[in-house]
């Protein structure tokens, strides 16, 4: 199994995260949590996942994702994800995530939107 791996990139006020390999949460995702915490503690607000190099997703991987998500949300952030391949799509409509990230099929228009439409709301609900 190749386990999932990652590299960042910096683009102006925006941090890119290029994904690569299975993302099966616990273990395989602590790395990319670090990342994010420590995104957050610096300031920055505005984070694109590129999954051009995802193969595999299940569904601990989504928690993951969408935990990052939600703690972004809270500092006052966003997510933008770019270039789902067919079987992430899939997850990801399934799970209904899509409706709650914006979805691009490159980094270029991920990024560019962050200047161009307003951020996705986050409600936080008490359970």
């Amino acid at each position: 199994m190749i386990a999932m791996e990652y590299t960042e990139e910096a683009l102006g006020p925006v941090k890119i995260l290029h994904l690569s390999g299975k993302i099966m949460g616990d273990a395989q995702t602590q790395g990319m949590c670090r990342f994010l915490k420590d995104t957050i503690n610096a300031g920055t607000e505005r984070l694109v996942m590129d999954f051009r190099e995802v193969s595999w997703i299940n569904s601990s991987g989504i928690g993951a994702i969408m935990a990052c998500l939600t703690a972004l949300r809270e500092h006052g952030g966003d997510i933008r994800f770019a270039n789902l391949h067919h079987m992430t799509q899939h997850y990801f409509h399934i799970t209904k995530l899509e409706t709650v990230v914006k979805v691009f099929t490159s980094v270029a228009e991920a990024v560019a939107s962050f200047e161009s439409q307003p951020e996705m709301t986050y409600i936080k609900q008490n359970v």
